[in-house]
C-alpha cells in the first residue's frame, strides 16, 4: 500500500524530530557532566598528576634529575656512574640505591612503568624495552643554563612532579642570580684547558658557565663552536687571566695529560690564577652544574682584587 506524499514527508519529519530530541539529550548530558566534572574539581580538587612509581635511569644525568624531583621510594634504579664521586655529585644522594649497567636484564625485573635515558644510554637496551612494550623517555644534552631550565622542566612533567620541577627551577634562578657578578664590571679572559690540548667553545655548556661566571671564553675566541684542539701558540699568545683545568692530579697515567705538563704551559700557569673546577659540575647539565658558576665566579673576585691592588700599588709608587 502506498501513503501519500504528504503523509511520508509527515512520517519523515516525525522520525526526524524524534531523532533531534534524542540528540539534544545526549548534548544535555554530556554538557552536565562537564560541568559537573568542573565543578568537583573547584570543590575536591583536580585529579593529582599521575606518577610513575617505579622509575629507572640508565643514564648519569638524567640520574640526577630523578633524584632531585622523585621520591626515594619511587626509584628503583639509577646507573651505576652516580656512586662514582670523579663524576657525580650525587653519590650521597644515590647510597643505597640498587644501580645498573643499562643492561636490559638488569632493568626487566624490576617491571619499571618509567624508564628515563639519554641520548647517548645504550642504544639496544632502549630498543628493546621500546619493542617489549616499556615507556622510555630520552633527554637531550643541555647546552647551556637555560637548556638546564628546560631540562628541569621536562623532567618534571615526565615523572609527574611539575610543581616540584618549578620550584626547582626558582631555587635555581636565585642561585644563578647570586653568582654572577655585576654585568658592567671588569671581565677577565679565561681558558678552559682539557687533556690533550682540548678546549670549548660557543654553543657549549663550559661556553655558558664560563660567561656567566663574569670571564671571556677564550675557547670561543678561537673560534670554536663546543670543542676543539687549541694550538700551543694560541694559548700562550692569549696569555689567560685564569687557566681552568678539571683535576689536579689524572686518575689514572695518559699520555693526553702530557700538554698540561708542559714547560710553557707551566710558565702560563705561573702568570695566571690556575683553578681547578671538577669534572662532576661540567660532565652533565643539572642544577648542581651551578656548582662550577660558584668556583669560575669566586676566581674572577679574587682575579678582579688582585688587579686593582696591583693597580693601587702602582699608583702609590
Amino acid at each position: 500500500m502506498t501513503l501519500p506524499v504528504g503523509a511520508t514527508l509527515s512520517r519523515i519529519r516525525e522520525r526526524v524530530l524524534r531523532g533531534s530530541r534524542v540528540l539534544r539529550r545526549i548534548l544535555l548530558r554530556i554538557v552536565l557532566a562537564a560541568a559537573f566534572a568542573s565543578v568537583a574539581a573547584v570543590v575536591f580538587g583536580a585529579p593529582a598528576e599521575a606518577k610513575p612509581a617505579r622509575i629507572v635511569s640508565i643514564n648519569l644525568c638524567t640520574d640526577q634529575f630523578v633524584l632531585a624531583l622523585a621520591d626515594r621510594e619511587r626509584i628503583r634504579s639509577l646507573s651505576y656512574l652516580v656512586a662514582e664521586p670523579d663524576e657525580s655529585p650525587a653519590v650521597e644522594q644515590a647510597r643505597g640505591l640498587l644501580l645498573n649497567h643499562g643492561r636490559s636484564e638488569q632493568i626487566l625485573p624490576l617491571e619499571p612503568d618509567l624508564i628515563v635515558a639519554g641520548l647517548y644510554s645504550p642504544r639496544p637496551t632502549r630498543l628493546l624495552l621500546r619493542r617489549l612494550g616499556y615507556d622510555v623517555v630520552e633527554f637531550g644534552l643541555s647546552n647551556s643554563l637555560a637548556d638546564v631550565r628546560d631540562r628541569i622542566r621536562q623532567k618534571g612533567e615526565a615523572l609527574g612532579e611539575t610543581q616540584r620541577a618549578e620550584a626547582l627551577i626558582r631555587t635555581f634562578d636565585a642561585r644563578l642570580d647570586a653568582a654572577r657578578p655585576d654585568a658592567d664590571g671588569p671581565r677577565p679572559t679565561a681558558l678552559y684547558l682539557q687533556p690533550g690540548g682540548y678546549t670549548s667553545g660557543r654553543n657549549s655548556l663550559i661556553d655558558d658557565i664560563i660567561v656567566q661566571a663574569g670571564l671571556i671564553n677564550l675557547g670561543a675566541q678561537f673560534g670554536f663552536e663546543g670543542p676543539g684542539r687549541a694550538p700551543l701558540e694560541s694559548m700562550l699568545a692569549a696569555d689567560p687571566d685564569i687557566l681552568i683545568t678539571q683535576e689536579e692530579k689524572p686518575r689514572v697515567p695518559a699520555l693526553a695529560y702530557d700538554v698540561l705538563n708542559h714547560p710553557a704551559i707551566a710558565a702560563l700557569t705561573a702568570r695566571a690564577h690556575r683553578v681547578t673546577v671538577p669534572m662532576r659540575y661540567w660532565i652533565c647539565g643539572v642544577p648542581e652544574t651551578l656548582r662550577a658558576v660558584e668556583i669560575l665566579a669566586e676566581a674572577r673576585r679574587r682575579v678582579v682584587a688582585d688587579a686593582e691592588q696591583g693597580v693601587v700599588a702602582e699608583a702609590g709608587q
